[in-house]
């Protein structure tokens, strides 16, 4: 499992409140640096997810994930403009819902989301790391998100609202009335919160591949240095039956060896 150092954490950290800063202004800006500040020992060190084959089930990965979308968002949009979509949301709508797609994540008001998995038999064998804390209220984190920004204030424009409410696309059975209409007179009036799921979704996927092969290179690391220790036991092996065929001597150990040459040592 990745294991961020503190500075990284720290580091991380100031990314996301620097896009934030550097993305909105005044009031707006000044009730989300609220919401941060208050909430700011929890996402420093939230994971993403609560199962290790998902996207970065690991302290601070949360965070990660985050600036990772707010990146990914940001170039799909503009891809989708090269390729003659039309972009009739702002900038600043888009990272808004990136920020905070998964805030509910986090926790509500006064409790964590994600607990660590004290059960060491789901930990090792299902790679269940984290499980959602049953005393919170059951909510979707979408939904749980939007509550904590109107908590403190934050106002979402009708964009910014379905780009979270959206973001996990048809995963979430609940988005299906927002996207399988089947007339063209329902459907969305524009394409942000289709933008903002396919960049989730790919950030998730290369989160996942990440995982995944930095697993296999662990295991290819770990086989290698067996094959290395395995090899230097067979060299010695093979040393020591060459010196008793020399010696005609019974034994392969080298302590063994000298003293049948030499018999036993005097005390």
């Amino acid at each position: 499992m990745k294991q961020l150092t503190e500075q990284q954490l720290k580091d991380n950290y100031g990314k996301l409140r620097n896009v934030v800063s550097e993305t909105f202004s005044g009031e707006r800006l000044e009730k989300l640096n609220k919401l941060y500040d208050d909430f700011e020992d929890r996402i420093v060190v939230a994971p993403a997810s609560g199962k290790e084959e998902y996207h970065y089930c690991h302290v601070g990965g949360y965070v990660e994930h985050i600036l990772h979308v707010v990146d990914t968002a940001k170039k799909v949009s503009k891809l989708y403009e090269q390729i003659g979509g039309t972009i009739d949301w702002t900038e600043e709508e888009l990272v808004f819902a990136a920020l905070h797609h998964d805030l509910g994540k986090v926790g509500d008001l006064t409790e964590e989301h994600y607990l660590p998995q004290e059960n060491d038999w789901r930990v090792k064998n299902m790679g269940e790391i984290y499980i959602a804390n049953p005393d919170i209220q059951n909510m979707r984190a979408p939904e749980r998100g939007l509550f904590i920004l109107q908590h403190y204030g934050v106002v979402c424009s009708l964009n910014e609202t379905l780009g979270i409410k959206l973001a996990d696309g048809l995963y979430d059975e609940a988005n299906e009335y927002y996207l399988k209409t089947f007339d063209t007179k329902k459907s969305l009036k524009n394409k942000m919160s289709h933008i903002l799921h396919w960049a989730d979704h790919m950030s998730t996927v290369s989160e996942y591949d990440e995982w995944r092969f930095e697993n296999q290179k662990q295991s290819e690391k770990v086989a290698l240095s067996v094959n290395k220790i395995k090899d230097a036991v067979d060299k010695q092996v093979e040393s020591n039956n060459e010196v008793k065929e020399k010696f005609n001597t019974k034994s392969t150990d080298a302590k063994d060896i000298f003293n049948e040459l030499f018999g036993e040592p005097k005390k």
